[in-house]
């Protein structure tokens, strides 16, 4: 009989840590990992194969609030299936924080993490059972169990189950399309990515693209803000339409900030969220 481990886990961040864990060369009789996309705003965008991986679910590492969080929509978690929380004060307001102040502590610390939860699922694995690590939205597009807690891991030993993520989500809530015409490409990106952790990265990309009809869609960017508006006045008028979709997919908190390159700092004044937005600069955002 299969059985099943379910991590959780609903926050985004970019940061690559190389982490390795020597396997068995024999995995005949392990069990199997799936990471399993659950939606940005729970499972009521969560594909039904997901969901059915999920009550079949033997272990699970995740928040204890969610056994409360899935009943709502009808899926059943055992709370005391539980095991414990791999995020725990290393995702958020609070690590992004402890991360610009001691990077290398940061490192560190996550870094124990990763080969905290590596080993715990190489042991259930070993006990012949499946592990699914359920990630909040599309685990390929900045999802962190891929990012971090997978890093090195064999992936002989797992299989990705797609969901819907927070850019499918917040494009919904435009109720239009990204690729209008005249639209050469859409890009999903974030300000590390695109600037460097330390904004130590020069202007390049951006500049080039400025020459182009594109969809830029912005991750984990509402925090700096400030220093990306900074950035994109160089290089694009004023009247460049910018959208933020606060909690996206969340039925009764998701909504749609439309403004401009020019009044988007004060418009952001007037908004009490800082964190949980996506950011879409482009024709599609008017």
């Amino acid at each position: 009989m299969s059985k099943y481990i379910v991590f959780l886990s609903t926050t985004v961040v970019s940061f690559s840590l190389f982490f390795w864990m020597p396997l068995d060369a024999n995995t005949a009789g392990m069990g199997k990992l799936y990471v399993v996309g659950m939606g940005p705003a729970g499972p009521d965008l969560t594909a039904p194969r997901a969901l059915a991986i999920v009550e079949k679910a033997d272990v699970y590492l995740c928040s204890p609030r969610m056994p409360e969080r899935f009943a709502r929509f009808g899926v059943h978690i055992d709370p005391q299936k539980v095991a414990f929380d791999a995020w725990e004060r290393m995702m958020g307001k609070g690590a992004e924080g402890q991360k610009k102040e001691d990077p290398e502590g940061w490192a560190i610390r996550m870094k124990e993490r990763v080969a905290k939860v590596q080993e715990f699922i190489i042991q259930r694995l070993r006990e012949g059972k499946t592990v699914v690590m359920m990630d909040g939205g599309d685990p390929c597009v900045y999802g962190p169990s891929l990012h971090y807690l997978l890093n090195g891991f064999d992936t002989s030993l797992f299989e990705v189950v797609p969901g819907m993520g927070a850019f499918n989500a917040a494009t919904a809530a435009l109720r239009t399309t990204v690729t209008p015409d005249g639209v050469r490409f859409v890009v999903l990106t974030s300000p590390e990515s695109l600037f460097g952790e330390s904004w130590e990265k020069g202007d390049e990309i951006i500049k080039d693209l400025s020459k182009y009809e594109t969809t830029m869609v912005l991750y984990m960017s509402l925090s700096s803000m400030n220093e990306v508006v900074q950035r994109f006045r160089k290089y694009y008028s004023p009247d460049l339409p910018i959208a933020i979709v606060y909690y996206a997919g969340y039925p009764d908190r998701e909504r749609v900030l439309r403004t401009n390159l020019a009044r988007i700092e004060e418009d952001l004044k007037k908004m009490d969220e800082n964190w949980l937005g996506l950011v879409i600069l482009g024709k599609c955002a008017k």
